[in-house]
Formats: structure tokens, C-alpha cells, sequence
């Protein structure tokens, strides 16, 4: 009969035990949800928003809108206008402070203060 050495069975149960724990660590590394095919969407006033990444100044509470995306049932949520931004262009959600819903087609591909000052100037 032919038998294994030793050696390659701990060898074949060590590589076992690794792709084990990989397949079992890696939905808690990797990230989930917000990434490329995930974007959240806002309905608002016959418009349709898209959250992007930006921190900006809220200002009045405008009317409420429909929250959707990203495996989440649409909710209801209020909505808040943004100091220097027609609400026509872009709002806000008072409960998430690190990012804002643009009217699509405006400022794309932008994030940050680069998009704030292109959202000012619409």
C-alpha cells in the first residue's frame, strides 16, 4: 500500500486550515456595501439624488423625500437644504453629516470640497 509521508499530510492539513480561515476572515476584512455597484439614492420634489461624500453645512428643513439602495427598503426621511446650494442642485439628510444627495448629472465624479465649490457654482 502507498502511503502518504508524514510530512505532506500536516503539510496538506496546514494549507487546509489556511484557505479555512480565509474563507472564513475575509467577509470581515473586506469592504461591504458602499462599494462601486452600491450608491444610495434620494427621491425629492419630482428629482432624483445620489449621496456623494462631502461634508457641508445644513441649513432648513425643506420636506421629506424617499431614502433607497444599497439592500435597504425605501424610508421616508426628512430632508435639509445646505448653506449656498439651490435645493434644485443638492440636500441633505440631518442623520448622515458625511455626505450629500446631488440631483444627478451635476458635478460628477467629484467628492469633498472639490464638490461643494462645484454645487455652489450651479
Amino acid at each position: 500500500m502507498n502511503r502518504i509521508p508524514r510530512r505532506v499530510r500536516i503539510l496538506l492539513g496546514l494549507l487546509g486550515a489556511l484557505v479555512l480561515l480565509v474563507v472564513l476572515v475575509a467577509p470581515l476584512v473586506l469592504p461591504q456595501g458602499s462599494g462601486t455597484g452600491c450608491r444610495r439614492t434620494l427621491r425629492f420634489a419630482g428629482r432624483v439624488f445620489v449621496a456623494r461624500q462631502a461634508s457641508a453645512v445644513q441649513s432648513l428643513a425643506i420636506g421629506t423625500g424617499v431614502v433607497s439602495g444599497c439592500g435597504e427598503k425605501p424610508a421616508n426621511v426628512d430632508i435639509r437644504s445646505l448653506t449656498g446650494i439651490s435645493p434644485a442642485v443638492a440636500v441633505a439628510l440631518p442623520t448622515e453629516s458625511g455626505s450629500v444627495y446631488v440631483a444627478r448629472g451635476r458635478c460628477p465624479a467629484l467628492t469633498g470640497g472639490a464638490l461643494l465649490r462645484c454645487l455652489r457654482r450651479q
